[in-house]
């Protein structure tokens, strides 16, 4: 929704924000969300539920779009294609059952029902039917906005796809002098379309996202990939029957009722010669992405969480809806043509009628703190807002907190660096970021400073205290424990941990109000350590004290942690006040790139604690 707010006056050229640092290469799914809020303008209870309206209409329509592949592929024709259709949609509700995927906002569940049909159309290409090919490239292309990886899954498919139908298509009427040229335009347009904002984004914002996309890719890439026990562990997940349950913030099985549906259809329709063929050209491209899944698995950094593969879930169920789709052709032995969208629109709207409501919906909640930031601002000119909060769980009401302000005209950012995966880095603070700060917190832990509180969510809005000056000799604690640094912890650092904090970008800024009161140098010392591993085995430190250069720590696997320091000359250190002293690190690396843990901070620097002292005698 941070993002989609971009599309109100700016060009939304990107996808969604990543974990690694960069967005996906397209908007489609974003604009969808957006035209829904358009559209329904304030008939709907909130902004967030025009945004859930829209997800359950994207993946009614794809499922519809399965739906009517499954009715083709099969040659149904009256009444059987109308259960044939069904059974698509049948299927997928059976498997979001208690769960959610077809009416759930993140974008791994968004993937599935996409997937599943962009398998069933190549199946049908595949085989020759060409005017299948405009559909699979309008899923492909979907998907390949949604998410970066899929490019390999939705171009090697695609190619093969249309290599084998244009084969197929000259066999089954040799007399045909070409190949027909309406569904090869139709796809070019649409492939077209999806191309057209990420050149777009590379003509307005060079060199683009894309190239970003393709830098990070090498980066995080490991040299020597998951082994095989765990690859082959990673693709099984999907495979083997389990009730649809949440795991590592995925569904990554298929029911077990589904699979003795199929086995069940397989066995009925093992006689017609028409459906084995079907169900033969969907297995085949199903294998080819099982291929595919498991170069990526092996290639991907870890750890290998469902979630990453979650659109996968499309091909055993491609499978599964084949083989029990083929079998009730194969028992009623009619049909007519595909109503499948119809079924699916209808069938699906009908399952989640009323599931882009909550029962807090009416709540006041945010709005409350929001209007107590306006009112407190009045017309002043800085109408700018910075948000502080120190409760990690509280991201989601400070996400919520920039979309009211930024909606009812406040430029609104969040001091935040190590979550910009949440917030995109373009809404988090930089240190020429003006405007009026206020603190999230408790209502308890603010008493009578809060300048607002919302009752039902429990927290308040306070303006923060003057920063206290610093006296040389003063002990700076890192720790979470003895957190005495927040006050002068300017920007590029992360929230306390363990034992102490870490810097979260190249550069980490502490700005101190200092007054000198002497003509002597000062030293600055500091508990440090660094980032080291066998994949990063030196760390360089570079401390500049307002603007210029003091000196140099080196941190290795050998010398990883320790007391260090450095000497500020007298006329830097008067330079300027408040003193800036800026820890410069050109190698901060995130353990998550290097594929040895899920923190996807970027680490330099950690600091325990940290003073500047006098220098006897100059």
């Amino acid at each position: 929704m941070l993002l989609i707010e971009r599309a109100r006056h700016d060009w939304l050229l990107v996808g969604h924000y990543s974990r690694f640092g960069f967005n996906h290469p397209g908007p489609f799914f974003l604009y969808l969300r957006h035209l829904a809020e358009v559209l329904s303008g304030h008939r709907l209870p909130s902004p967030y539920s025009a945004h859930l309206l829209a997800v359950i209409a994207t993946s009614s329509f794809f499922v519809g779009i399965a739906a009517s592949a499954v009715a083709a592929l099969l040659d149904t024709r009256r009444g059987a294609a109308v259960a044939v259709a069904a059974t698509t949609v049948l299927v997928l509700l059976v498997q979001d059952n208690g769960v959610g995927i077809l009416a759930h906002p993140w974008i791994p569940f968004q993937l599935v029902a996409p997937f599943l049909a962009f398998i069933l159309l190549l199946a049908g290409t595949a085989q020759g039917r060409l005017w299948m090919l405009p559909a699979a490239s309008l899923c492909g292309g979907a998907l390949v906005h949604g998410y970066w990886p899929l490019v390999p899954f939705v171009g090697l498919p695609w190619l093969l796809a249309l290599a084998c139908g244009s084969i197929q298509y000259r066999r089954h009427d040799p007399r045909q002098a070409g190949l027909p040229a309406a569904p090869f335009a139709i796809s070019a347009t649409v492939i077209a379309l999806f191309v057209a904002p990420l050149l777009l984004d590379m003509v307005i914002n060079p060199p683009g996202n894309l190239v970003m996309l393709w830098n990070v890719t090498r980066a995080i890439t490991p040299e020597s990939g998951a082994s095989v026990g765990e690859v082959a562990a990673f693709v099984l997940q999907f495979w083997k029957p389990a009730l649809p349950a949440y795991s590592d913030l995925a569904i990554s099985s298929v029911s077990p009722i589904l699979w003795v549906a199929a086995a069940v259809g397989s066995v009925v329709m093992f006689r017609d010669r028409e459906a084995r063929a079907v169900v033969l050209h969907v297995v085949a491209v199903t294998a080819l992405m099982t291929l595919l899944l498991a170069f990526y698995a092996w290639r991907a950094p870890g750890p290998l969480y469902p979630f990453i593969a979650q659109f996968y879930l499309g091909a055993p169920l491609a499978v599964v809806t084949i083989a029990i789709a083929a079998g009730i052709k194969g028992a009623m032995r009619r049909a007519s043509q595909s109503v499948g969208i119809v079924v699916a629109a209808f069938g699906i709207g009908l399952a989640f009628h009323g599931a882009f409501t909550t029962p807090n919906q009416h709540v006041a909640g945010l709005r409350e703190l929001s209007d107590g930031v306006v009112k407190d601002l009045h017309d002043r000119a800085d109408d700018a807002v910075r948000i502080e909060f120190e409760d990690h769980q509280h991201w989601v009401f400070v996400t919520g907190l920039v979309l009211d302000l930024e909606r009812a005209g406040i430029r609104t950012c969040v001091e935040a660096p190590h979550l910009a995966v949440m917030f995109t880095p373009e809404r988090v603070c930089k240190r020429s970021t003006p405007g009026q700060t206020y603190v999230l917190t408790t209502s308890s832990a603010c008493a009578g400073e809060c300048i607002v509180r919302s009752q039902s969510l429990g927290l308040g809005l306070a303006v923060p205290a003057k920063v206290p000056p610093y006296q040389v000799g003063q002990l700076l604690g890192f720790s979470p424990d003895h957190d005495t640094s927040r006050p002068y912890r300017a920007s590029g650092w992360s929230i306390p941990d363990l034992d102490g904090t870490f810097s979260n970008a190249s550069e980490a800024e502490l700005i101190l109000p200092v007054r000198l009161e002497t003509d002597a140098p000062l030293q600055l010392r500091a508990q440090a350590w660094s980032f080291v591993a066998e994949e990063l085995s030196r760390q360089e430190i570079e401390i500049l004290v307002n603007g210029r250069f003091v000196g140099r720590w080196e941190f290795t696997l050998a010398d990883a942690r320790g007391e260090r320091t450095a000497i500020i000359p007298a006329e830097i250190a008067r330079e300027q006040e408040p003193m800036s002293i800026v820890f410069r690190m050109p190698n901060a690396t995130s353990p998550l790139s290097l594929g040895l843990s899920t923190d996807a901070r970027q680490l330099g620097i950690g600091l325990q604690w940290l003073r500047l002292d006098a220098v006897a005698g100059g």
